[in-house]
């Protein structure tokens, strides 16, 4: 039994790396030139830095690749990020709320945010891309009508171990990342909710001829994105002592950048938590090479861009091939 469990181990890591050796060696050649130009990359301060820093992108990745092993999308996510934080900080701040009462009713608000687009999408039958764009306004909107168009800064202690705390030497806040990463994978490969996502992002008429309820399962991971990016809003905020009313902005590109880039399909049906984790990393040591160089933050929108084109065009290439 053990000789047999010792195989299936092996055949897993062995099927993880056949299945990602292109970002494996993408991440590996990232790694070699950046460090042979700032060796400042392997400090122990950098590298807890570098961790931290893409927590946060670590739990919207793990939304996006719901999003998009549906085949569909969600932009909304900064959005959310930034409304949460705001009214979070605007809750304590403003209205001197209770720190625990604030971190619910912004969970709230993610979960509202997750549901308009759950039920947009899959019972009216809105393109995701316009549904989440247009919950993307909606957020930005709002954070700039409660925030006044200005930072709201949070003097509260209780608030801000929700993110600076440590547990046993490891900062909370990579613990959190660390969590999302389980129970995404657990969603994905050990309940009938995983299987469901594949079905319908691969054949969404076979997976309703199946017997599942497509509209159900297709809105259910845009509440769990909801979620998901609200908790970072409170994270991102409670790490920085404030909400800022761009918070958040761009964020839904590192996701996006990190899920394409690890293998998932844009056109749905196929991808991995342990592929997306390789895209998070090779996103953040280009992120933090380029900080570490001196690189203005615009021409690392151009790298992201360039990176993002060049996975959807292999994606397209590969799919063709196997068509």
């Amino acid at each position: 039994m053990q000789k047999e469990k010792n195989v299936s181990t092996s055949n897993c890591f062995v099927n993880y790396f056949r299945r990602n050796l292109g970002s494996l060696i993408g991440l590996a050649a990232l790694v070699i030139i950046i460090g042979m130009i700032t060796p400042r990359l392997f400090s122990g301060t950098n590298l807890l830095n570098l961790l931290k820093s893409n927590s946060v992108n670590v739990i919207i990745s793990c939304a996006m690749l719901l999003a998009i092993l549906l085949g569909e999308i969600d932009i909304s996510v900064g959005s959310t990020v930034g409304l949460a934080g705001v009214v979070s900080a605007a809750l304590i701040t403003n209205f001197e709320m209770p720190v625990g009462a604030a971190v619910i009713v912004s969970l709230l608000v993610g979960v509202a945010i997750g549901a308009i687009n759950g039920i947009s999408i899959a019972y009216f039958r809105v393109p995701a891309f316009i549904a989440t764009l247009a919950t993307q306004c909606i957020g930005r909107g709002l954070t700039q009508v409660i925030s006044g168009g200005i930072s709201i800064r949070v003097r509260n202690d209780g608030f801000s171990q929700i993110a600076m705390a440590n547990l046993g030497g490891v900062s909370v806040i990579i613990i959190y990342a660390a969590a999302f990463l389980l129970i995404t994978w657990v969603l994905l490969n050990k309940t009938k909710f995983g299987y469901y996502i594949y079905a319908i992002g691969g054949n969404r008429q076979a997976a309703q001829y199946s017997g599942i309820n497509v509209k159900l399962f297709n809105a259910l991971p845009y509440v769990f994105s909801g979620v998901a990016c609200a908790f970072c809003g409170v994270l991102w905020t409670a790490r920085l002592g404030s909400a800022a009313a761009m918070l958040g902005n761009g964020f839904e590109l590192d996701a996006i950048s990190a899920v394409v880039i690890g293998g998932t399909s844009m056109s749905g049906g196929v991808g991995t938590v342990g592929g997306t984790i390789l895209g998070i990393l090779i996103i953040g040591v280009l992120q933090n090479g380029l900080n570490l160089m001196g690189v203005n933050s615009f021409w690392q929108y151009v790298c992201k861009g360039i990176i993002i084109l060049l996975a959807v065009i292999i994606d397209v290439i590969r799919k063709s091939k196997e068509d």
